[in-house]
């Protein structure tokens, strides 16, 4: 009799899992006791074979993987992740739904397999027949569960503790939302974004909100060396109204994400921005007392035509996996002079005939910029 072969377009593949069992406990004493009871057990304990996977190969299973057919899925775009569940907006309809476990599990250096912006299938949960629901922010929502996710068109992430956290997928502009002081200015801060930035494709924008707070112009001097880099680079204050309209038309129609510092005011341009919006704000003593305004990232359509994401504020912004003789590529003023190193894997930290430590010299790239490359350059390499 024949065999029934696999459906057309399914492959095997042998993927990641997640462990799902820690370590079995071992009762040592059970040895002694074991031999005390039967000394000719000694004998024969080097002859004895213990079966175990071991190495690469049992941390892999093999899994059948289709192609996906997406007319046969609810079609739609995460608009929110509130803990393991990710809200969906499908035409009216908006979904609470969790992953197919074959997704999560594959992704195991991810702190989760979906994110704001993605566009999924989902099929829909019935129970007795009956659609059923889920509660997501005191809301009860149609349950569903993710099948499937489309590859990303750009993506914004970072590391966090061991694993990549992906804030933000299929965005067109990330803008750095920084203040002029109140949490004090940090460049460097910047330059990690732009570098996350440029590795997911997206178009950068820099903006110093609370430019009033600027009494010794340092922000000023920060402004013009990024605008000399050809960065579009605004000066925002609400209470001034100031430099709102110009960012406006910069982000008009676009998909747009807000990343930064906590505290610097990211809800309150929006707010300002667009009225209708309603964000929760807070203050500096929010933050000094440890508490972000934001807790959960939000694809939010919006007044300027098309859709903006909150982020919550970060403390701190490890940079995504990149190794270290790539981040050149993500600073301007490199790239035109790297072929004018004398050796052609120049890190340009230590090396002798460096273009970018010359032109550092010569005042052509800026000393903090440069130091900022350094800072990056040794944490990949460590990393790696």
């Amino acid at each position: 009799m024949a065999r029934k072969g696999r459906p057309k377009g399914d492959r095997k593949v042998r993927v990641d899992f997640r462990k799902n069992r820690g370590k079995t406990a071992r009762d040592k004493s059970q040895w002694t006791r074991s031999l005390r009871d039967n000394p000719n057990k000694a004998e024969d304990a080097d002859k004895s074979e213990l079966v175990r996977a071991k190495g690469a190969l049992s941390r892999k299973r093999t899994i059948i993987e289709s192609d996906t057919d997406w007319d046969a899925l609810i079609q739609g775009t995460v608009v929110r992740m509130r803990g393991l569940i990710a809200e969906v907006e499908a035409g009216d309809t908006t979904w609470a739904c969790t992953v197919r476990r074959v997704l999560r599990t594959r992704q195991i250096d991810q702190r989760h397999p979906v994110t704001v912006g993605d566009r999924v299938g989902l099929t829909a949960v019935s129970v007795a027949g009956e659609q059923s629901q889920l509660v997501s922010d005191e809301r009860e929502l149609p349950e569903g569960v993710i099948e499937a996710i489309r590859p990303r068109a750009t993506v914004l992430e970072r590391v966090y503790g061991r694993r990549t956290q992906v804030l933000a997928a299929n965005v067109d502009t990330a803008v750095i939302t920084v203040a002029a002081d109140q949490p004090t200015l940090r460049p460097h801060l910047i330059d990690r974004y732009l570098v996350s930035i440029h590795q997911g494709g997206m178009r950068p924008v820099i903006c110093i909100n609370k430019s009033d707070l600027d009494k010794e112009d340092f922000a000023a001097d920060v402004a013009e060396r990024y605008r000399g880099l050809e960065y579009i680079t605004l000066f925002t204050s609400i209470p001034h109204n100031e430099g709102l309209d110009e960012l406006r038309e910069v982000l008009r129609d676009q998909t747009t994400v807000f990343v930064g510092p906590s505290g610097v005011g990211k809800s309150s341009l929006l707010n300002a921005l667009d009225p209708s919006l309603t964000l929760q704000t807070g203050s500096l003593t929010d933050l000094q007392r440890g508490r972000h305004t934001t807790t959960t990232a939000a694809l939010i359509r919006w007044a300027l035509g098309g859709y903006v994401v909150d982020t919550p504020g970060t403390r701190q912004f490890d940079l995504p996996p990149v190794e270290a003789g790539e981040i050149e590529a993500y600073f301007r003023e490199f790239v035109d002079l790297v072929s004018a190193c004398r050796f052609p894997d120049c890190s340009h930290t230590h090396e002798t005939n460096c273009a970018i430590k010359d032109a550092v010299d010569a005042g052509k790239i800026t000393p903090e910029r440069y130091e900022s490359y350094e800072k990056m350059f040794w944490e990949c390499k460590e990393k790696e």
